[in-house]
Order: C-alpha cells, then structure tokens, then sequence
C-alpha cells in the first residue's frame, strides 16, 4: 500500500523530528513517503531531521498557508493514499497501517480520522460539524464555553465524547487520511483559505462525490496541539475567523453569511475579551484577542 505523509511545517521546533521519529517505528505492509514543506521557518526545525532517503523536503521562501501548501505536496505525488499529518503529533506503531486497512475496505469513506489524545492520555476533540448559524450563536455568546459537553458548539464536538466510532461532518486537518484519487478529483485544498476551515471545506466538497468521513476511535495518536502557532495567538484568531466568513460566504445562504459575519464583528469581541479576563483571568488573551480582531477588520474593510 502507496502511502505519502504531507507535512506542513513553520517553526515546530524539535516537534517535527519528533513525529518523523514516530512514523519510523515498525509498520507493516506500507511502503511510505515523507513529503515535509516548511514554509519559511526561521527556528531550524528541519536542520536535524532523522532523513532516511524516504523524505523529501520543499522549502518555500515564503508562509504559504496550510491548504497551498498540502497542494504543493500532493502535486508531485504518485501514492494511492495522502494522509496530511501535523507536525505536532506522534502516531503510533499500527495506527497508520490501520486507518489504511479501513479506508481500503469503505469505498463510501473518503477521509478518515483518528483518535486524538494528549500526552497526558485526555481526549482532544477532533470531530467537526458543518458550520451553521445556529450553533455558532452558542460560541459568539460564550454559551458553549460556560456549559461544555451540555451545549453544542458552533464546529468542534466538544458535546460529544468521541468514545464511539461513527461517520461526522469533519475530522480535523491534523490528521486526515484519503485516496489521492479523490483529493486530486476535487482539486485538492481551496487555496482561498490560508489556515482553517480548508479541511472542513474539502469535506464538505467531497460529499457531492458521495463520500463521507469516518472517525476512528480505536485508532489513536498523541497531538500537542499549537504546537506551532502558539506564538501568535492573534493571527490565529485572525485566521480562523476570516476563514470562518469565507467559508460562511462559499457554502451557506446569503443571510446565513450576512449574520454570521455580522455576529462575528460584533458581539463576539466582546465575549471573547471579557472570558478572556475573568474566566481564563489572562490579560494576554485578552490583548490577543484585540489584535486579532483589529486585524480582521481590517481586512473586512480593505479586502487584504
């Protein structure tokens, strides 16, 4: 089985070397490759990997983006799977072998995710549904921050215990599993989307191909999580919420988009700023927060 292992890299540090390590450990029956794009890292992380002539590295002189640079990767490869995997997660032994074997025997599947827990063996929630207003009114109101598990959330099931495996909406983008076939058909990631929602997207676009996507419980890999974005925390609220209204603007209605927009400029700031300090009690948050909205209105005013 033809496996290529996407990984988008921008200053993960020792996390990278980490995973690749991991993939390394015994698999069976699996003939991979390593494609790793760093896009302009400036921490050395790809200096001192463990190279085994399976890799192969693509610098970019710039920040490409998640979903223009997983299509880089894809675009030179010859694989009957693609399994874009963060640089910040360790599978396990078997894990890839076995979401293979299920993916190979579900021609209804298209991606399949995994398992994901923390080093310290919590769950993290890696399921996503669809975007709709409705339950996006439960974060921008903070509802499903105050009530987890009781409240459902605008995309993340937090609600939801992950304890069984059954088809959703979305499993997320750190780990996602899919024949090439199907990930070339569709055209790969929209590029429009520089970091977030690329991945809830693509599955939704590949559902008009009858696919659908499968989460795994019995499958499971460690995710640290950030673990390369956590320096900058508002350009990764920036991201995610622009790419929250484009793809609001791409695959709901025109009112829905109208307020989902709406919504986020405001009140949502102000939810987010006030958790922010008296929940969480950080000021920090907080100030990220602000800037990260400073930077979507601008960009909601100028187009850029």
């Amino acid at each position: 089985m033809l496996l290529d292992i996407i990984i988008v890299n921008w200053n993960s540090g020792p996390l990278l070397e980490r995973c690749i390590r991991s993939i390394y450990q015994p698999q069976s029956e699996i003939d991979f490759k390593i494609i790793i794009v760093d896009n302009n890292s400036d921490d050395g992380s790809t200096q001192n990997l463990p190279l085994k002539n399976r890799e192969t590295v693509i610098k970019s002189e710039s920040n490409l983006g998640f979903a223009k640079a997983c299509n880089l990767a894809a675009g030179g490869s010859d694989s009957d799977f693609l399994l874009f995997l963060n640089p910040d997660t360790i599978v396990s032994s078997t894990s890839l072998e076995s979401a293979i074997l299920f993916l190979s025997s579900s021609p209804e599947t298209g991606i399949a995710g995994v398992r994901q827990e923390s080093e310290n063996g919590d769950l993290i929630p890696s399921c996503s549904r669809f975007l709709r207003l409705r339950f996006l009114l439960n974060d921008i109101l903070g509802l499903s921050k105050l009530f987890p598990g009781k409240i459902k959330s605008g995309t993340i099931m937090v609600d939801w215990d992950h304890n069984k495996s059954m088809v959703v909406d979305q499993v997320m983008g750190s780990f996602m599993l899919m024949r090439r076939s199907d990930f070339t058909l569709l055209g790969g990631f929209d590029e429009r989307f520089f970091l977030f929602f690329e991945d809830m997207d693509l599955a939704k676009r590949l559902l008009t191909l009858g696919k659908k996507s499968f989460y795994l419980n019995d499958v499971k890999i460690i995710h640290t999580g950030c673990g390369t974005s956590n320096s900058v925390k508002d350009r990764r609220l920036f991201y995610s919420l622009s790419s929250r209204i484009k793809y609001a603007r791409k695959h709901l209605s025109r009112i829905e988009s109208f307020f989902i927009t709406l919504l986020t400029i405001f009140p949502e700031p102000l939810t987010r700023v006030l958790y922010s300090l008296f929940v969480k009690r950080s000021l920090g948050d907080a100030l990220s927060t602000i800037k990260g909205y400073l930077l979507l209105w601008g960009w909601l005013l100028t187009g850029k």
